[in-house]
């Protein structure tokens, strides 16, 4: 629809014609209203402050009352578990009770004849808290300023022993209803907090009581005046515990203005108000219910207030408010003329302000114009000049400030935020700063086996995952190929950084598909702490998280903390990465074997080879520090190719020495299955060895089917054909997956010592263990269990009929030497 074009003039003398004619009723009706409204909503919050400060010291008392009822029961019936029952000490604690809560009339105990400590006899009349009966029957009671000792009366009368009866046919909490009771022939109107005594069979022992006075109650209550209404207390029964507004009520029934369905409607576990009419039919109250829940029992304190005292301030406020708007209107009348003169220069003033401002280097200037005429024109213009101009600004800093492939900030982007955190002051007030440097496991070797395009593909992924899981806690930017950055701020405990580093390696972790091909990707997590913001920080944290996640490669798929004794790391992986050529060709490289033990005969039936690398300088380099780096470097080709060659080697020689033949098991990297020649590599070694290929067992992992799975089987089953022996080694870590063992053409699957960690006592752990052997049996492959310590976990494996085990309770790895001897020895404890 097209709009109506007036004229400037046309504007203005509409606008000023309808402002006169609609301003007095829209102004005086809106406010009063709102006014109405707003004193009626201010004076409830102000009744309800009122009642609180009553209500909340009177539930605090009771729940301090029955908190101490509670520890007293508990105090009698140990005492009478123990066989140390002492009627002094429980009338003490009564007195010290009663001085404790002032706001109690009396505090007692009652016990059924001879359950306290069977004494009943010895104690007829003995002290001013016995009667004839001997029963423990003690009433401390606040006489005249005084505590007095009574012994409790009419406790077997229906009526006027309610405060016993009831608790004990109930034998729960009781709130015993306004009662009248004598003390010292002295009339005292009172209400009772009673606890029934039960031992451990559900017996009823007696009881344990508090009295509150009513008359006390009553004086408390008549102070309540909430906008000059008034206060009752309500009990279960709907009789007036306290009456504010008149004291003869007490004890009587609740004066009706309703009928039952909605008195009980408002008589709820929470607070409850409306407006009624006031019981006399006289006006409008506001009654209020709250609820004081008391065990299994509540009260309820019921305030009325007449609803013209909530109303005073309005009337106060209807004479201003109609003077103010007079005195508006009077006022808009004279401004009529100047707008109309005005009008037309405010906007003239506006284009020259906005043009002055974008001339002198303010871009962010624009012409708030919205009059739908030549003014509105002219701005849009402006304004859509400038739109252009910033959005060529924007685009060149959003390049040089973000990655193009994932649309995260880059490198530049993270130190500028850092030194806007540096210098506005406004970082570490909450907690401290995290930095966690994260590194693709692998990527090279991916990206190398694909198209780019599908690398950056895998990149864009990733880079989304990990947004997805720092989200607002933070900011991620991607600092190189593989690598990104996720700057935690205001970090109040290091385990929600951890926290959010698992989550990041979970959702890294998570089998990715693109193009029909699944994807498994891990990363390596360096972090890096810091509690305040220098200058120099951020350089800071990056260095220290860079060297801690160096630290994490070693092991992949995992989140390390900087510490400054990992200033060495890099030190010795680099002295470890430019020595080990020499050390290959120096014969620095050894390997040891750890013997594979038959279950059910005892013999060993095998062996699996492992490298050590004895350092000149390091001494024992551990296999989880230089295994990485050659991995890293390509160095695990002809480092592989030593270790098959040596073992087979080593078989030989041990064939010559007239041991019996044994089948050798030798580790493969996923990196060496890369490699297009290796079927012909490991024949060749075989051959130059002079080893038959079933004697020898390739442990494989998982791992190597992230990549190119289809390659992969191809190369497994050419080497089945050649007749090596495989095995799926480290089963029960990382994606074990059952769907794996029906593809492979496997001999052998060999559990991860962390598959049987704790199995002699978790019963579910020797279900899983069992299944997985029944399965393994049924694809016709032998079952090695790794990491056996114990005699304990011998005898469950044993039990579930696993094949052969391997781990300390028989033998570390050892040298070649050594495991000769073993043999040998061992095959003449079986002759």
């Amino acid at each position: 629809m097209r709009k109506i074009r007036l004229s400037i003039a046309q504007k203005l003398m509409f606008s000023l014609g309808l402002l006169v004619i609609l301003s007095f009723g829209i102004l005086v009706s809106a406010h009063l209203i709102k006014l109405y409204h707003l004193n009626l909503r201010e004076s409830e919050l102000l009744s309800q402050t009122q009642s609180m400060a009553y209500i909340y010291p009177l539930t605090k008392s009771l729940d301090q009352t029955i908190a101490k009822l509670d520890k007293l029961e508990a105090i009698m019936v140990q005492m009478r578990s123990d066989q140390m029952q002492d009627r002094e000490i429980i009338v003490e604690k009564l007195q010290k009770l009663l001085r404790e809560q002032p706001q109690l009339l009396g505090v007692y105990t009652l016990w059924e004849p001879n359950a306290f400590d069977g004494k009943d006899d010895a104690y007829r009349n003995k002290n001013s808290y016995d009667d004839d009966t001997g029963r423990f029957i003690p009433y401390a009671v606040r006489k005249d300023g005084e505590i007095q000792l009574h012994a409790l009366e009419h406790y077997e009368d229906q009526v006027d022993g309610s405060y016993y009866q009831i608790p004990k046919r109930s034998k729960t909490f009781s709130l015993i209803e306004p009662y009248a009771y004598q003390v010292d022939g002295k009339t005292i109107l009172m209400t009772s907090l009673v606890l029934p005594i039960m031992d451990t069979q559900g017996r009823f022992l007696g009881i344990v009581g508090a009295d509150l006075s009513l008359d006390s109650v009553q004086k408390h209550i008549e102070e309540v005046r909430p906008l000059g209404g008034y206060a009752n207390i309500i009990t279960t029964e709907n009789k007036y515990l306290a009456n504010g507004s008149n004291s003869e009520l007490v004890m009587q029934p609740y004066e009706r203005w309703s009928d039952d369905n909605e008195l009980e409607a408002m008589k709820g576990t929470k607070p409850y108000f409306r407006y009624t009419r006031d019981a006399d039919g006289s006006g409008t109250v506001l009654r209020m219910f709250y609820p004081i829940v008391i065990k299994n029992a509540i009260w309820h304190i019921e305030t009325v207030i007449p609803k013209k005292n909530m109303l005073t301030e309005f009337y106060k406020s209807l004479w201003e408010s109609l003077m103010i708007t007079a005195f508006a209107l009077l006022f808009i009348t004279l401004m009529m003329g100047l707008l109309v003169r005005k009008i037309i220069l405010v906007n003239i003033h506006k284009v020259v302000q906005a043009t002055s401002e974008v001339s002198f280097g303010n871009e962010n200037k624009k012409l708030d114009i919205q009059t739908n005429d030549e003014f509105e024109f002219m701005a849009k213009h402006f304004n859509h000049m400038i739109d252009q101009r910033k959005e060529a600004q924007l685009l060149i800093e959003y390049q040089s400030t973000h990655d193009l492939l994932t649309g995260l900030p880059n490198r530049y982007a993270y130190l500028l935020h850092v030194e806007g955190k540096v210098s506005s002051r406004t970082a570490m007030e909450d907690g401290h700063l995290a930095l966690l440097f994260i590194d693709l496991d692998r990527f090279k070797v991916i990206n190398d086996t694909l198209d780019h395009a599908m690398g950056d593909q895998l990149l864009k992924k990733v880079s989304e995952r990990i947004v997805q899981v720092v989200q607002d806690k933070g900011r991620v930017f991607r600092f190189g190929s593989d690598e990104f950055i996720a700057l935690l701020e205001n970090v109040s405990h290091l385990h929600q950084a951890l926290h959010t580093a698992e989550d990041i390696l979970s959702g890294i972790a998570e089998p990715l598909r693109l193009r029909d091909r699944m994807f498994y990707i891990t990363a390596s997590i360096g972090m890096s702490i810091h509690h305040e913001l220098l200058p120099g920080t951020g350089e800071q944290l990056v260095k220290e998280s860079d060297i801690a996640m160096y630290v994490a490669k070693k092991e992949r798929n995992t989140c390390k903390i900087y510490s400054p004794s990992m200033n060495d790391v890099p030190k010795k992986e680099i002295m470890l990465e430019n020595s080990m050529l020499n050390a290959l060709e120096l014969g620095q490289f050894m390997l040891y074997y750890q013997p594979k033990i038959d279950v059910k005969t005892g013999r060993i039936n095998g062996a699996e080879a492992l490298i050590r690398w004895k350092h000149p300088e390091l001494g024992m380099v551990s296999p989880l520090d230089f295994i990485p780096i050659a991995e890293k470097t390509g160095f695990i080709i002809p480092l592989g190719e030593w270790v098959l060659y040596t073992a087979c080697r080593q078989m030989s020689e041990w064939e010559r020495m007239g041991l019996p033949r044994l089948t050798v098991s030798v580790n493969m990297s996923m990196i060496q299955f890369q490699q297009k020649q290796i079927v012909h590599t490991i024949e060749r070694i075989l051959s130059d060895a002079g080893i038959r290929p079933e004697q020898i067992e390739l442990e494989i992992t998982e791992s190597i089917f992230m990549d190119n799975q289809e390659y992969t089987l191809k190369i497994l089953h050419e080497l089945q054909q050649l007749g090596v022996k495989l095995s799926l080694d480290d089963f029960g870590t990382g994606y074990s997956s059952l769907s794996y063992l029906q593809n492979i053409p496997l001999h052998t699957l060999k559990l991860d010592k962390s598959f049987i960690s704790d199995i002699v006592s978790d019963y579910k752990k020797q279900m899983i263990f069992k299944s997985v052997v029944v399965i393994a049996h049924n694809l016709n492959l032998r079952v090695v269990t790794e990491g056996v310590e114990t005699e304990e976990e011998l005898r469950v494996i044993r039990e579930h009929n696993c094949d052969a085990v391997q781990g300390y309770i028989f033998s570390p790895p050892v040298p070649a030497p050594k495991f000769a001897k073993l043999y040998m020895d061992h095959l003449t404890a079986e002759a």
